[in-house]
């Protein structure tokens, strides 16, 4: 005569005394979920170290161009002309574009300037002059 409990011995010899699945499934299940967690950690980690130290399109050495302004007296046989060309640079889409903007400056209604006028002027630089 069989006793019921050698039936509930062998349903529980895959479980540790505190009642824990140990079955070889289950380890190389959770096995392979921390190893993927722990890589996954391990990227994103790097990822932020790395990414910080990308280079930049621009030299560290070399500062951006700023906007600045400059107040200039006139002198006898200055033109707009002149002036434009002297402190213009590249920034400007044209010469014209640079007039239109000292004179907006200026409240200029003409392009005549005189002798002993003072001027403000807009350049482009890493520093002002």
């Amino acid at each position: 005569m069989r006793m019921g409990n050698e039936y509930a011995v062998e349903r529980t010899m895959g479980r540790t005394e505190s009642g824990k699945c140990q079955s070889k499934t289950h380890k190389t299940y959770r096995g392979t979920l921390t190893l993927w967690i722990a890589a996954f950690i391990m990227i994103a980690g790097l990822s932020i170290a790395l990414g910080s130290n990308l280079v930049s399109a621009h030299d560290k050495s070399e500062q951006p161009e700023q906007k600045f302004y400059k107040s200039i007296e006139i002198k006898e046989g200055d033109t707009l002309w002149g002036i434009a060309k002297e402190y213009r640079g590249d920034d400007f889409d044209s010469i014209y574009d640079y007039i239109d903007e000292v004179m907006s400056i200026n409240g200029l209604t003409s392009d005549q300037i005189h002798a002993g006028q003072y001027l403000t002027v807009a350049y482009y630089d890493t520093q002002a002059r």
